[in-house]
């Protein structure tokens, strides 16, 4: 007698592919901020190119930036089967969506959006500017 056993893995086992959150939970620590609205696997060098143009475009070094933390290692070309594991090659950031890549001060707004645009260009992901708010929070008090 054979029992079906239920698929407990339903989709691929990739880091990225979580759902997309119902909405995003915005942090807002500095006035501008990049988040993403996609997951993906960023590169350490993507998140460095993204980062210069940034400080090249709004002048400023008061910056926030997720950090690339998840080692990957690769086998030199030609080599064979065994002998241990591979050296280390890069690093990745994993970038859920609704999650902040980027958040920084800037007087200009339109420095500040050329920086943006800049560094959307350099990065693998569909990104979403925000900008600050003005004005006092809200804080909900009936639950």
């Amino acid at each position: 007698m054979h029992f079906k056993v239920p698929n407990v893995f339903l989709c691929c086992h990739r880091r990225t592919r979580t759902p997309l959150p119902l909405r995003y939970q915005y942090v807002d620590r500095y006035q501008y901020g990049l988040y993403a609205k996609q997951p993906a696997l960023i590169k350490d060098a993507a998140l460095e190119s993204a980062r210069l143009a940034i400080i090249r475009a709004t002048k400023t070094k008061d910056l926030f930036m997720v950090t690339a933390d998840i080692p990957v290692t690769r086998k030199a070309v030609g080599s064979r089967m065994g002998k241990g594991k591979g050296k280390l090659d890069h690093y990745l950031a994993n970038v859920m969506a609704g999650k902040v890549i980027f958040e920084f001060n800037c007087d200009n707004e339109t420095q500040a959006m050329e920086g943006m645009k800049q560094a959307t260009y350099k990065l693998p992901v569909c990104t979403q500017v925000r900008i600050k708010p003005s004005g006092k929070k809200e804080i909900w008090m009936d639950f």
